[in-house]
């Protein structure tokens, strides 16, 4: 985010040091623009560049700079208190659990905070639509790589970091280690993702397959999925190559379907076959099984209509149905 910020500092020939508050409501402007320039504005409204929500990450992350500094009185501006003035205390918008000794004190409000939509429910799809995505998939790689981020509800990053002696094949496991940086950019995201999951026998009989097809002595590369064609063919899979890939799946299957789609499908359905907390949160590799029940987890219609269903005699008022 930061260097976001400095692109934004040096177009406009700014001096850190001594922005001020019409500058950083600019910045936030600039965040939105597709165009990456105050020059060149939308004659018609256009879809933001950015969500408010990653803005006001930008935001928080410069704010904590400029106060960073300002404490070792290396920048003029004191942004945080710019940004925050503080409202009478008749603009809480609740009571708070300590509302009796804090209801005279003023409220703090960051005027540049942008208005988050709510978040969402997460997408899923059904068993039935993996296998759709399969059947439409046009080589073994690709079929590979769906059924792998299905099955063990992996990041993307996760699965273009994978190299061959990851797969344990003798006890079906496959392995997350963080290399560092990779020649396909892909990325460990987090601290909590190295790990070992279990895979089922059926996926290390395909991996062992594809390894056996595609890495051939000409191969220079550890990494599992590969290029296929072209002068790059042979080198490691990138981001470009899956999100193509996904865009032929939806083209194809008419399914509104991403990777994460089928990590957050695959959480759903074990969290739905009873899967405790700590278990999911080891399969998803978050640092904490409330990131994951929080983030992932929710229970589909038709899991929600079954319970209604089986509860329903217990809890109705009609006496017919007990």
């Amino acid at each position: 985010m930061l260097r976001l910020y400095w692109e934004y500092v040096t177009q406009q020939q700014l001096e850190w040091r001594h922005v001020t508050l019409d500058d950083l409501s600019r910045f936030v402007l600039w965040l939105k623009l597709s165009s990456g320039s105050l020059k060149v504005l939308p004659a018609h409204p256009v879809p933001q560049a950015r969500s408010n929500r990653t803005i006001n990450h930008a935001l928080t992350v410069v704010r904590s700079f400029y106060d960073y500094h300002w404490r070792l009185e290396e920048a003029v501006t004191n942004v945080k208190g710019t940004t925050t003035p503080h409202l009478p205390a008749r603009a809480r918008r609740y009571k708070s659990f300590l509302h009796h000794i804090t209801k005279g004190s003023p409220v703090e409000k960051n005027i540049l905070k942008q208005k988050e939509a709510k978040r969402q429910r997460p997408k899923t799809i059904t068993k039935d639509q993996v296998k759709l995505l399969l059947d439409a998939c046009c080589n073994q790689r690709d079929r590979l790589l769906v059924r792998l981020l299905s099955e063990s509800a992996i990041r993307v990053g996760e699965a273009l970091a994978l190299w061959v002696q990851d797969v344990d094949v003798t006890e079906n496991k496959r392995h997350s280690c963080d290399r560092g940086p990779l020649e396909n950019g892909a990325e460990i995201k987090t601290i909590h993702a190295p790990r070992a999951l279990d895979v089922s026998a059926e996926l290390i009989d395909e991996i062992v397959a594809y390894v056996g097809s595609v890495h051939t002595a000409e191969v220079e590369t550890n990494h599992l999925f590969l290029k296929r064609q072209g002068a790059r063919a042979g080198q490691a899979l990138s981001y470009t190559d899956v999100d193509a890939l996904f865009r032929r799946l939806r083209a194809h299957t008419g399914l509104a379907v991403t990777p994460h789609v089928l990590r957050h499908s695959m959480l759903t359905a074990l969290a739905e076959q009873g899967w405790a907390p700590e278990l999911l949160q080891q399969r998803a590799g978050h640092a904490s099984f409330q990131q994951t029940d929080q983030t992932y987890v929710h229970p589909s219609e038709e899991a929600l209509r079954t319970a209604g269903e089986k509860t329903q005699p217990a809890v109705s008022l009609d006496e017919r149905t007990t």
